[in-house]
């Protein structure tokens, strides 16, 4: 620095020299205290996170709080709140500076799914602000959408930004009519990635629409404008390159333009000379979301459209409804004219300044085929000169070059190189390093390639499992699969237990295990079935286990019991199949029950024309209900429905009661539930006093992928997840009572079932789905239960019981011992029958199945106790 200064100043007096140096140390200062706070994750800033940066800074500011992250992969779900306006975050570098995380729409938490809008890896909810030389992703992947950034407010800008996702990777919106502003951004994604209502202009953004894993059309856009907003997506300048597959995009859908929304919004979308990728669009630009959409309230709009070579679009496909702009249309697109008083420029010096672009490289990935692996990524600014040179380890640390490329022209975003896939029992790192003179490189983060051997067993826990006097348990089943092996896969059972993997054709055991063997190195996903089928009386407990050479050994635990009694008998008792009537089935109805019908409270069926397809009953969806009968779930909740969390005011109500000398055992709820257009939650609960005395939880079950997690079992505290019957399989659910030893009911008692139901949409035209509810148990002719021998008779009753059982032995008058033992044969209580009869305290035994014994010099009686 002092050779600078001696250079380009003459040090003739020590007044001048002194100035100089005060003048260069204020500026030095000036930047090292030019933001409020930094972030740094090696502990060289004054936080460590970005979360933890955003949690202290100070609310209602009115000017610009700023806040420095250091280059890092942040990997933080970080959220802005409403009280904190004027925050700005500025990142070290675009490529390596980079805010992500990883929750879909379908991620499950608190058992429920997170929705869209709580999906977000990073939030906006405060106005004015601002971000800088960032990258934000959402690692989710494909399989539901997943929102990268969501902006909930008025008045931000995004500078220099990349946004990484693939379904709805950027979600904007806001209250009245919120304004945002993209200068200089990268968007990518592959469905409806940029969408929302507010007013947004992109301002020389590159919007790079990704190949997806099939063929055919996707969409862009997915603006929701609301009635009478002036302005919605207005992109000046785009680039929208080709990708690397055969998915061509629809420059936009109309969100909320479709059957059951209320008002329709009236989308607006305009591109101002966008530059596209040859064949990246569809010839007819834009496209209807459904039968539904009003097409003459829609503004879809393009001024000049040319490809990269600098041809014109031919635009004559496009869709009728659709406009090409004339000059003096594009006037009113303006960003002066569009935002009016508010100025985006003025956030921070470099914001409309002229822009040198970063190289940074996006979307790198490996994909390993049957003989090589394919290496892809994409440019986010494409440039001239980029040189990129791939590099590849066998150790993650030391990297060498194998193979290089450099980019011919500005125009070119995608690139594409293949390796020969690792010998057996190795790995390969891979990373591009991107570089150019006179720009940072680039260097990405690592891909891998594994011809490791390895074994992945895909099974949430395996319920418990009983087997009885005969046969052997029920079958569970997992899923196994292997890759990169170079040896045959055996699946050893613990003893006890059997396993197949061609649904029970064949059994193998702990002695002869089941082996598999590879095709090219491969065992493709198998269903492995598991019973229990044991000799003796007693618990089996222990581990699945599956190995193979090299590769590390997988367990599945198992658990469960074997007794000598037979097995309780669970048949149906009554079902509603709700898909004509709300009549129970009489050809299903148990005779030991009576018919009943469903009670829905606070909830009315569907009115059939908000959405025509979900009428109140049909044989495919069975009943469709919701708060309100256009479909309204929480717009005001509590008042017009629950809202997102499952109320008690809020359910549907189905009965069961015992006839005339007759005895019920309900054990068990079984029913088919979902939700249309939206994501919701069912809680189940019983109760024998109609809820007035008692209120108790199902105690887990079954779902479409399993056993229930204890965070979303169907109990009122934590709720199922319901899916979008849009995009989600049959959900078919299996609940227990009292752990499927049920409860039971005497002669004229009723148990009540309520279903519980929540959503959070706050739209119109969703509805709660239920069909096929049925309530399995077992029904008895007597309440008592008697035996005989050798002229003497013994009686059981009340058989189930729930306290006081009485034991009465007839026709003897010799001494009499009472011995009660377990579904192990393992004796619990004993005590003396007095005159032939005795008072048997159930409540000391824990619910299950027991035999109750009576031995007398002229012999022994037994009979099955129920103890509920």
């Amino acid at each position: 620095m002092l050779n600078f200064f001696s250079t380009h100043f003459a040090w003739r007096r020590p007044a001048a020299r002194f100035w100089v140096l005060l003048s260069f140390m204020a500026l030095a200062a000036s930047r090292a205290f030019a933001y409020d706070v930094t972030v740094a994750q090696d502990g060289t800033g004054n936080y460590t996170t970005v979360a933890a940066a955003i949690a202290a800074a100070p609310t209602g500011r009115t000017t610009v709080y700023s806040i420095f992250i250091k280059n890092g992969v942040y990997r933080e779900k970080i959220s802005i709140p409403a009280t904190k306006p004027f925050i700005q975050l500025e990142g070290e570098s675009v490529a390596n500076t980079i805010l992500t995380y990883t929750d879909g729409a379908s991620t499950i938490v608190g058992g429920v799914a997170l929705g869209t809008q709580n999906s977000a890896s990073f939030s906006v909810n405060a106005n004015d602000f601002s971000a800088l030389n960032l990258t934000f992703e959402n690692s989710f992947g494909d399989g539901s959408q997943a929102v990268a950034v969501l902006v909930n407010a008025d008045r931000a800008v995004f500078k220099n930004c990349r946004f990484l996702g693939n379904q709805d990777t950027l979600y904007v919106k806001g209250s009245g009519a919120p304004m945002h502003y993209f200068r200089d951004c990268y968007i990518d994604g592959n469905v409806d990635f940029i969408f929302g209502s507010s007013i947004d202009i992109f301002d020389r953004c590159v919007i790079y629409a990704k190949s997806r894993s099939t063929n055919g059309a996707s969409y862009i856009t997915a603006a929701n404008t609301p009635p009478g907003q002036a302005f919605g997506f207005i992109f000046h300048d785009a680039k929208i390159p080709s990708n690397t597959g055969a998915t061509l995009y629809y420059l936009g859908r109309p969100w909320q333009n479709s059957t059951g929304s209320v008002p329709l919004t009236q989308n607006k979308v305009v591109l101002i000379k966008p530059t596209l990728g040859f064949n990246q669009i569809q010839p007819a630009g834009w496209t209807t979301w459904d039968a539904g959409t009003d097409t003459n309230i829609i503004t879809y709009a393009e001024f000049r459209p040319r490809y990269f070579s600098g041809r014109n679009v031919n635009v004559s496909q496009r869709v009728t409804w659709s406009r090409q702009l004339a000059v003096a249309d594009t006037a009113q697109y303006q960003t002066s004219t569009v935002f009016g008083t508010w100025n985006p420029c003025a956030v921070a010096p470099s914001v409309c300044t002229a822009f040198t672009p970063a190289i940074a490289v996006s979307n790198f990935r490996a994909t390993k085929g049957a003989t090589q692996t394919t290496l892809d990524w994409n440019i986010s600014w494409a440039m001239a000169g980029i040189r990129y040179d791939l590099l590849r380890s066998t150790d993650n640390v030391n990297f060498s070059q194998i193979n290089t490329v450099t980019a011919a022209n500005d125009s070119t975003y995608n690139f594409q190189m293949t390796d020969a896939l690792p010998a057996a029992g190795n790995v390969y790192y891979y990373k591009v390093q991107a570089s150019k003179a006179g720009l940072a490189t680039h260097t990405t983060l690592t891909a891998t390639v594994s011809s490791i051997a390895t074994i992945v067993a895909n099974t949430t826990a395996l319920g418990t499992f009983a087997q009885y006097q005969t046969g052997a348990s029920a079958t569970q089943t997992y899923s196994l699969s292997a890759t990169n092996l170079t040896a045959n896969l055996t699946v050893t059972p613990p003893a006890g237990y059997e396993v197949s993997a061609n649904g029970g054709t064949n059994w193998y055991t702990n002695t002869t295990p089941l082996v598999l063997t590879p095709t090219a190195n491969t065992v493709a996903a198998t269903t492995i079935s598991v019973r229990l089928n044991a000799t003796a009386a007693g618990t089996y407990a222990g581990n699945i286990v599956h190995t193979s050479t090299a590769a590390t050994t997988q367990n599945v635990a198992v658990t469960g019991s074997k007794v000598n009694t037979a097995a309780p008998v669970s048949d149906p008792l009554k079902w509603w199949s709700l898909k004509v009537s709300d009549q129970d089935s009489a050809a299903i109805r148990s005779a030991a029950t009576t018919a009943s019908t469903p009670i829905l409270r606070r909830f009315v069926l569907s009115n059939g024309t908000t959405v025509t397809a979900y009428p109140a009953r049909s044989t495919r969806y069975g009943q469709a209900f919701a708060a309100t009968a256009d479909g309204l779930w929480s717009a005001s909740a509590p008042t017009n429905g629950p809202g997102s969390n499952v109320d008690r005011r809020f359910y549907e109500q189905f009965t069961i009661t015992a006839g005339a000398n007759r005895s019920v055992r309900i054990d068990s709820v079984l029913l088919w539930s979902a939700f249309y257009n939206t994501t919701g939650k069912l809680a189940v609960v019983y109760s024998k006093s109609n809820f007035t005395t008692d209120s108790t939880d199902v105690t887990g079950g079954r779902g479409p992928a399993g056993v229930l997690p204890a965070t979303a079992n169907g109990a009122f505290a934590t709720p199922i997840a319901l899916a979008n019957q849009n995009t989600g399989t049959n959900q078919t659910y299996r609940f227990a009572l009292n752990n499927a030893l049920g409860t039971t009911l005497t002669a004229g008692q009723t148990l009540t079932v309520r279903l519980y139901f929540a959503c959070a949409s706050s739209s119109s035209g969703r509805y709660a789905l239920l069909k096929d509810v049925v309530l399995k148990g077992q029904a008895t002719t007597v309440t008592a239960t008697r035996v005989a021998l050798h002229g003497m008779a013994l009686s059981v009753y009340p058989n189930p019981s729930a306290g006081q059982t009485t034991i009465e032995l007839l026709g003897s008058s010799k001494p009499a011992t009472l011995t009660v033992l377990n579904a192990l044969g393992q004796v619990v209580h004993t005590q003396a029958v007095a005159a032939g009869a005795a008072q048997l305290n159930t409540t000391k035994l824990a619910p299950g199945v027991y035999l109750v014994r009576v031995s007398t010099a002229d012999g022994t009686l037994s009979q099955q106790l129920v103890r509920e």
